[in-house]
């Protein structure tokens, strides 16, 4: 008859991690990284309205985010593209994506088109997720040069 072991205490054949961490990939950076565009939720009322756009100036629009997209970070920065801070966007603008609720986010970019016409993105690494249509650069004015 075999000895049964009177002291029952488990033994154990290694030691489990205490805390697991899921892997996420990184997202693409920005820089260097070749550019694409969403705009499933771009914002179709309010004063910056994707709604506002006639079809041609639409298309004209298009065609102009698609030259970007070849476009290395210094081209881009060089074409008066650039991010801009919440913090430094039109009362307008801000309200807006309050009642948007996107009033969480730090920064947006901003997409010359012609003149003061521009797009705004929310950026996500290389992928932009087109927001506004701003033709009179008043999402965040320049000031005037020269008052």
């Amino acid at each position: 008859m075999a000895k049964r072991n009177k002291n029952k205490t488990p033994k154990l054949g290694a030691v489990p991690a205490p805390i697991k961490q899921p892997k996420k990939a990184a997202e693409p950076e920005f820089r260097g990284g070749l550019l694409s565009w969403r705009f499933g939720k771009a914002d179709n009322a309010g004063p910056f309205a994707w709604s506002n756009l006639s079809d041609e100036i639409y298309r004209e629009v298009l065609e102009k985010l698609h030259s970007y997209e070849g476009m290395s970070h210094n081209e881009i920065d060089n074409s008066g593209s650039h991010t801009i801070s919440i913090s430094k966007l039109s009362k307008e603008a801000q309200d807006r994506l309050t009642e948007i609720k996107l009033d969480d986010l730090d920064e947006i970019m901003s997409f010359r088109m012609n003149g003061k016409a521009r797009v705004i993105c929310r950026p996500s690494g290389s992928l932009m997720r087109v927001l506004w249509w701003d033709p009179e650069h008043q999402v965040c004015p320049a000031p005037k040069k020269h008052t």
